[in-house]
């Protein structure tokens, strides 16, 4: 975002509440604006959508907030009686693409490499507090997307276990080359943005995802799942 702002695009964050909003504006004092809400809340979620769409149009929308690896919230159950995780990892991302006016160019629903030990069955997935379940259901949604908004290009991806407060200080990798890579390709450049639809991507090129993310019936068993929960269904369906 910061490198974006810098560069000249108008750039519209997103903050969990009014704290982090006035932590993420003095960091990137060039972007336009802080939209607030909690994801792991449908209601707020909901919200946070109508506040994008007044916000926008946009080119790009990227998916990245997240939670996991032993947060304090991984394990919670929210009000709406479901995984914290669910909640903001999965249902989130699926609320605010089926909400938020869709992106004139791109779309991208951030995974991690620990979506392979996710469990594609989808079985109590509403309640599951693993991370890499989440991670898979991003890589499905991005799938399913794709398949049904062919005009865009939508993909997943796995930024690298990079150093951050969720990442912790032993991993290898910085955030500078993701950065650039999200960069470059959130403005339309670089080699990420030749890359079919669909596909689940590292900083640099397309990799292979689970094959349980390419089974088209689990993909739209995933949608339904979201639906249910949320009584919000795809546009057009």
């Amino acid at each position: 975002a910061k490198l974006l702002a810098e560069q000249g695009h108008q750039v519209t964050l997103h903050a969990r509440n009014a704290d982090r909003a006035a932590s993420a504006q003095a960091a990137i004092p060039k972007a336009k604006a802080v939209l607030i809400g909690d994801l792991s809340s449908i209601a707020e979620t909901k919200k946070l959508a109508q506040e994008a769409n007044a916000a926008g149009p946009f080119d790009t929308i990227i998916h990245n907030a997240g939670i996991g690896y032993g947060a304090t919230s991984s394990r919670q159950i929210t009000p709406d009686k479901i995984s914290a995780v669910f909640a903001v990892n999965t249902l989130a991302p699926y609320i605010l693409a089926c909400l938020m006016d869709k992106p004139t160019s791109r779309l991208l629903f951030m995974s991690s490499d620990s979506h392979y030990s996710g469990d594609e069955t989808l079985r109590n997935a509403t309640q599951s507090h693993s991370y890499g379940d989440s991670k898979l259901h991003d890589v499905m949604l991005a799938k399913a997307f794709a398949r049904r908004w062919e005009d865009i290009q939508v993909l997943s991806m796995h930024p690298g276990w990079v150093r951050t407060k969720m990442g912790g200080r032993a991993a290898p990798g910085g955030t500078d080359k993701p950065a650039v890579a999200l960069a470059d390709w959130a403005a339309g450049e670089g080699v990420l943005a030749k890359i079919k639809s669909g596909a689940f991507v590292s900083t640099s090129r397309e990799s292979t995802s689970h094959p349980g993310a390419d089974v088209v019936s689990k993909q739209e068993e995933l949608l339904d799942i979201c639906k249910r929960v949320s009584g919000i269904p795809v546009p057009g369906e």
